[in-house]
């Protein structure tokens, strides 16, 4: 009979370990994409592209916080694209 054991059993280690970068990426994305059509329906309702008329939808404090999550989510989102392509490839 063949015996197809070729060498020593590999022991692989850390497994699932890039499953939390990629949920993170899929998460901020969303989080992003979310942002974005609250900002194209906001421009679309909108009477104007005037400052006045920005500056008003900036100034409600549930728009600081959603822009704020987003830019977070931003960084950390290429923080993680940036970090994943220097440990595969440099």
């Amino acid at each position: 009979m063949a015996n197809n054991n070729i060498g020593p059993k590999r022991l692989v280690v850390g497994a699932h370990y890039g499953l939390k970068d990629w949920l993170a990426q899929r998460v901020t994305a969303v989080i992003m994409v979310v942002f974005t059509v609250v900002l194209a329906i906001a421009f679309l309702l909108s009477n104007g592209a005037s400052y006045e008329a920005w500056a008003g939808l900036f100034a409600n404090q549930w728009m600081k916080i959603i822009t704020f999550l987003t830019i977070l989510s931003l960084l950390y989102h290429a923080w993680i694209g940036v970090r994943d392509i220097w440990m595969d490839y440099v």
